[in-house]
C-alpha cells in the first residue's frame, strides 16, 4: 500500500494541502462537514447567473508569486482592484484614508497642512499607521490618528491596545492607515485579481485529482479519533500510519478538553435587490452604524454584466463565538485565547503525522495567500 492522507475540512487549507499531497503520491482522503467545499470562500449563484459570497468578501492578493502561480493552475483569474469606502458623518471616503478623504473631512487648507505634515514626518506617497501618528509628536497627526480611531476603526476588529493598531482580520488591514496621495486601492500587493469562475470552480478544479476521494456532509470526527496511550491517530478504529491535516480548531479535535477557544463571528444578511447597483465601490463600511459595520456588494467584485439585478451582504458587529456553535470567521488573538490554545497546540505535537494547517487550526489570521502558502509547504512542517 502507498501512502495515505487525511484532510479534515475542505476551505481553502484543505483544498490545497489535498492537491499537494495528491501530487506528491499520497492516496488523500478528505472530509468535509457541510454539504459543499469552500468554507469561509463558498459562493452561491442565482438564477440569473449573479454569484455573492455568502461570507462577506474575500480578496485574493499577494506578493507572492508562486502562490498566484499555483492557484492559476486551477481556472483563470481577471484583474481586481479593491475599493473600500467608509461612511463618516454620512460622507463616503476612501479607505485607507488618502488626499481626497483628508479634503472631504477637513476642507482644504487643514487637508494641505495634513499631508505636508504627513510628508515632512514619514516622506511622501506613503501609507502611515495609526500606531506611527500616535507616537509622532505632532499635535496634528496624533489628532488625526485619534480620529481614524473614533471614526473608522472597530474595536472588536481592530485591536488598540495603548498606541498600537493591529487588524484582526485581512479585510479590515488597510482601515487604520492613511495614505499621503491620491491612491484609493485597498490593497498595494503586486498580484490582485480575482477567479474568473469564483473560488468554489477554482476549489472543485483543484481536487480533481485520481489520487482525492472526499466526501461531504461527513463530519470527520466520527471517524477519526485519538489513541493516547500510544500517540497515534486512529481512522474507523484503526491505527492510520500517514499524514493527517487538520484545519478545524483543535479544541474540537480534543474534545475541548481544556475549554473552547474562541473566535469572532458575524450575523450575515444577504438581500437581492432589483437594481444595477447599490454602492459607489465593492465595500463601505459603517462603524457609526448600530446594527451594519459592513456592506458588500458581490457585483463590484465579479464584474459581471447583469442588468437590474444586485447583492449586498450586511455584516453586524463582530461578537465572540465558542464550541464552533456559529461559524467562525477569525480566531481571537488574545492573550488569554493564545494561551489555551498553547496548551492545544501542546497536545497536537504529541502526533508526528498531524498537521494543523489554516486560520482556526493554527490561530492565525491568515489571508487567502497566506493560507495557500502554508499549505503548499506542508509537507515541509511534518515533523
Amino acid at each position: 500500500m502507498g501512502r495515505e492522507a487525511l484532510v479534515i475540512g475542505l476551505g481553502i487549507s484543505g483544498c490545497v494541502a489535498a492537491r499537494v499531497l495528491a501530487e506528491s503520491g499520497y492516496s488523500v482522503t478528505c472530509f468535509e462537514k457541510e454539504s459543499h467545499i469552500g468554507g469561509y470562500l463558498f459562493e452561491d449563484v442565482l438564477p440569473s447567473g449573479l454569484r455573492r459570497q455568502l461570507y462577506g468578501p474575500h480578496i485574493f492578493h499577494t506578493d507572492n508569486e508562486k502562490v498566484y502561480t499555483f492557484l492559476k493552475r486551477f481556472g483563470a483569474f481577471y484583474p481586481y482592484v479593491h475599493r473600500v469606502l467608509a461612511r463618516i458623518n454620512d460622507t463616503p471616503v476612501p479607505l485607507p484614508l488618502n488626499a481626497s478623504s483628508l479634503n472631504t473631512l477637513f476642507g482644504e487648507a487643514r487637508s494641505a497642512t495634513l499631508i505636508h505634515k504627513l510628508n515632512t514626518h514619514f516622506g511622501p506617497d506613503k501609507r502611515i499607521s495609526v500606531t506611527n501618528l500616535l507616537r509622532s509628536g505632532d499635535s496634528s497627526l496624533i489628532e488625526l490618528g485619534k480620529f481614524i480611531i473614533n471614526h473608522i476603526l472597530v474595536p472588536e476588529i481592530n485591536h488598540l491596545p495603548d498606541d498600537e493598531f493591529t487588524a484582526a482580520d485581512d479585510s479590515y488591514m488597510n482601515d487604520g492607515y492613511v495614505h499621503t496621495g491620491y491612491s484609493d486601492n485597498y490593497y498595494e500587493d503586486r498580484y490582485q485579481a480575482m477567479p474568473m469562475d469564483g473560488f468554489c470552480s477554482l476549489l472543485d478544479n483543484m481536487l480533481d485529482h485520481k489520487n482525492i476521494t472526499y466526501f461531504l456532509n461527513m463530519d470527520a470526527f466520527s471517524r477519526i479519533s485519538l489513541h493516547e496511550e500510544s500517540d497515534s491517530i486512529l481512522l474507523d478504529g484503526a491505527p492510520f500510519k500517514g499524514i493527517v491535516v487538520c484545519t478545524p480548531s483543535l479544541d474540537t479535535l480534543f474534545g475541548f478538553r481544556y475549554g473552547a477557544l474562541r473566535f469572532r463571528t458575524s450575523t450575515i444578511t444577504n438581500v437581492t435587490l432589483s437594481q444595477d447597483f447599490y454602492l459607489q465601490s465593492a465595500v463601505q463600511t459603517c462603524v457609526s452604524d448600530s446594527e451594519v459595520v459592513r456592506i458588500t456588494e458581490d457585483k463590484q467584485i465579479t464584474l459581471q454584466d447583469i442588468p437590474n439585478e444586485t447583492t449586498i451582504c450586511k455584516e453586524s458587529h463582530y461578537f465572540s463565538t465558542t464550541n464552533s456553535l456559529l461559524e467562525p470567521f477569525e480566531p481571537e488573538c488574545t492573550e488569554e485565547n493564545l494561551e489555551l490554545y498553547e496548551k492545544y497546540q501542546a497536545l497536537a505535537s504529541k502526533y508526528s503525522s498531524l498537521i494543523p494547517l489554516g486560520r482556526n487550526a493554527c490561530m492565525r489570521n491568515l489571508s487567502i495567500a497566506q493560507c495557500v502558502d502554508q499549505a503548499m509547504n506542508l509537507l515541509s512542517y511534518r515533523k
